[in-house]
């Protein structure tokens, strides 16, 4: 196995990086950070602003989107080659661009290709990774089981793996808030939201970057504090939300707006 991108910073020893070099467990974007922070400090002003380009882990590939005009958008570092992909387009879109596209999916090429073929890349991609993670985490990798396990919880798939593996990593690295954050994905995809949102506390007092921020809004949402919910959207855009993460962020206040949420939902990420 070569290389196992992860959308979570985590003490496990992975194979291409370690979130704990870059020295980002100090960089706080929630106000106050310390022992004593509590839901309702998201509707304090945050004190610093996070520094999320950095946070976002190192990897070796890139995606690239390209509009009408020939201009071209590139994403990366990013967490995984998919991540990429949806950077690339939504930085062309914010734009204001016409006719955004991916013309590069990883170390692919896929300019000139309908949809349907670059989803097909994608796909496989995905797959790899999967395949790759799986295998890891049977030989004991905790890394590889934490990414596999945030993977099932984002898509919703097989949560009971989710949280053996999940699980799995905590016995390793109880307060990693990436594991946690994994963790509490699950909890919420289970509707068991009052354990969730005492998890993602633990994780926004370790590490409150813009993404963990957003799941502590989603369960929020899910039980029906709304305000809460808006507020701690409004603190994730505020921590340097990636342009897909500030889309999602931006509908959700949006369906806030006209009277909508209150559900569970696709977990932003």
């Amino acid at each position: 196995m070569n290389s196992l991108p992860d959308r979570h910073p985590s003490k496990f020893k992975m194979l291409r990086f370690s979130v704990l070099s870059l020295g980002l467990l100090g960089l706080a974007a929630c106000g106050d950070t310390g022992p004593k922070w509590e839901a309702q400090d998201m509707f304090a002003a945050p004190t610093q602003q996070k520094l999320d380009d950095r946070y976002r882990a190192m990897i070796d590939f890139k995606a690239m989107a390209r509009d009408d005009a020939g201009t071209e958008y590139a994403a990366g570092p990013s967490a995984t080659v998919m991540g990429a992909v949806e950077d690339a387009v939504a930085t062309c879109q914010q734009a204001n661009a016409i006719g955004c596209k991916a013309v590069r999916v990883g170390l692919t090429w896929v300019d000139g290709l309908d949809q349907q073929a670059i989803e097909s890349v994608m796909a496989s991609y995905r797959d790899t990774m999967t395949a790759e993670a799986y295998q890891a985490a049977i030989q004991g990798n905790m890394g590889a089981a934490n990414w596999l396990a945030y993977h099932y919880a984002v898509r919703g798939e097989n949560l009971g793996e989710a949280e053996r593996l999940s699980k799995q990593a905590l016995q390793v690295a109880p307060d990693d808030p990436g594991a946690l954050d994994t963790y509490g994905l699950i909890l919420y995809r289970q509707g068991r939201y009052q354990q969730a949102e005492e998890v993602f506390i633990r994780v926004n007092k370790a590490m409150p970057t813009a993404e963990h921020i957003a799941h502590f809004a989603d369960n929020a949402l899910a039980m029906g504090k709304t305000e809460m919910a808006r507020a701690a959207y409004q603190r994730a855009l505020q921590a340097g939300a990636s342009p897909v993460l500030s889309q999602t962020i931006q509908k959700r206040l949006l369906a806030l707006d006209l009277g909508g949420g209150g559900s569970a939902a696709q977990p932003t990420q």
